[in-house]
């Protein structure tokens, strides 16, 4: 699912489906591990997902004393073929916006966009209880910050940006159905920090402490059983006791005869 928001100088997208989790596990199970494997996965999910995959993705931009544009994008304009896009991956929403921000010109002077992308996790508000029916979990964000805005005050444009984004994590919270009561959307501190092993890790425990409620709750109910068969013996001892006692009674009449 995909939610997006047009403002005056920026855009912001937010994506959360079963493809955002897969993209997490696949940065906390080692292709994530290095900023560039995140780059490169977030990167290629953006071509694949806004550009149809039809954007030149070229890896090569990090072999040292060469650089390449992130994603070059066809355009059908006469006066140029392609605009070229840049992304920026970071933690913490955008706490690192401004310094991005501040490298704009140099940004601006061989790209056409910036993008400024960041993960929001969706937690339960109950420590001992992780959310567990939830599919989609984390949420990437991407605010797209085209070269227009390139000569707006830094400290207006944030501004403008922070209160953007305070608004669309709340219209992003109603659109995914986030229970107020039980869940909470936040941001990812650290993209390479364990964050799905912890969660996982989180569930077991909690679906052992479960699985041991019911082994508790079976042992108890099988312990009542065994208690009424106890009794039903018991009843059938006393019945068996009694029938001994008449037989005996019978036997002593037969030899007073």
């Amino acid at each position: 699912m995909q939610l997006y928001t047009d403002y005056d100088t920026y855009q912001i997208h937010a994506f959360w489906s079963r493809e955002i989790t897969d993209l997490i596990e696949k940065m906390t199970g080692g292709l994530g591990k290095s900023y560039a494997g995140q780059h490169d996965l977030v990167l290629g999910f953006i071509n694949d997902t806004l550009f149809g995959g039809k954007g030149e993705f070229n890896k090569e931009f990090r072999v040292k004393g060469k650089k390449y544009p992130d994603l070059k994008i066809s355009v059908k304009e006469a006066e140029r073929e392609f605009e070229i896009v840049e992304l920026k991956v970071h933690t913490s929403q955008i706490k690192y916006l401004r310094a991005e921000l501040n490298q704009r010109d140099k940004i601006f002077s061989t790209s056409d966009h910036l993008y400024f992308s960041y993960l929001l996790q969706v937690r339960s508000k109950q420590e001992d209880k992780p959310i567990l029916e939830r599919t989609c979990i984390y949420y990437l964000v991407i605010i797209k910050i085209p070269k227009k805005p390139e000569l707006i005050p830094i400290n207006e444009l944030i501004g403008e940006i922070r209160m953007g984004t305070k608004d669309f994590t709340e219209k992003l919270k109603e659109k995914s159905g986030i229970d107020e009561e039980k869940e909470e959307l936040l941001g990812v501190d650290n993209i390479i920090k364990a964050v799905d092993l912890e969660r996982k890790l989180s569930e077991k425990e909690y679906l052992l402490k479960e699985e041991r409620k019911r082994h508790k709750e079976e042992i108890k109910e099988k312990e009542k059983q065994l208690k009424k068969k106890d009794k039903v013996i018991e009843v059938k001892d006393k019945q068996l006791d009694q029938k001994d006692k008449e037989i005996e009674r019978l036997k002593a009449q037969l030899k007073d005869k």
